[in-house]
């Protein structure tokens, strides 16, 4: 049994339709593994995590080496304006004493960290918003995180 000559556009349509869905779920599974991206398209903490161990990360790891933070909050941020997700690493010496927020943009070129703000008395002289601002980190005395249940 042959195909009719008018069915052979149809089949093509919809073999077209098949590779192209078959493309687009490949470059979204592409993203999702590339970034680690949660259901909200933002990093996971523990890609967070990741990046800030990472060699693009040496110098805040430097900067909080052997300071006492018993307190470590990772999260990923939700895509800024410009369409980038990014991660936040919270650190505090104790719920309302000196703390230290260091973020970092993630691009299509690579990570980027900034240099991070600092206070001496955490939710006098902090950002406030609606972030969960709970301990879910360990920060090491080498100034490694590791992500863990608290």
């Amino acid at each position: 049994m042959s195909i009719e000559p008018h069915q052979r556009p149809v089949a093509t349509a919809l073999a077209a339709l098949l590779v192209v869905g078959a493309v687009l779920v490949l470059f979204d599974l592409a993203r999702v593994i590339f970034l680690d991206l949660t259901d909200s398209d933002r990093p996971s903490d523990r890609r967070c995590a990741e990046l800030w161990n990472g060699p693009a990360n040496q110098t805040n790891r430097s900067l909080v080496r052997g300071r006492g933070f018993p307190l470590a909050t990772v999260r990923g941020i939700e895509p800024n304006k410009a369409g980038q997700p990014g991660c936040g690493v919270l650190l505090r010496e104790r719920a309302d004493g000196p703390w230290t927020l260091i973020g970092a943009v993630l691009t299509e070129t690579g990570v980027y960290w900034d240099p991070g703000v600092s206070g001496v008395r955490y939710g006098t002289d902090s950002p406030t918003g609606g972030v969960d601002d709970s301990p879910n980190a360990t920060l090491l005395a080498d100034g490694i995180l590791t992500l863990g249940d608290r």
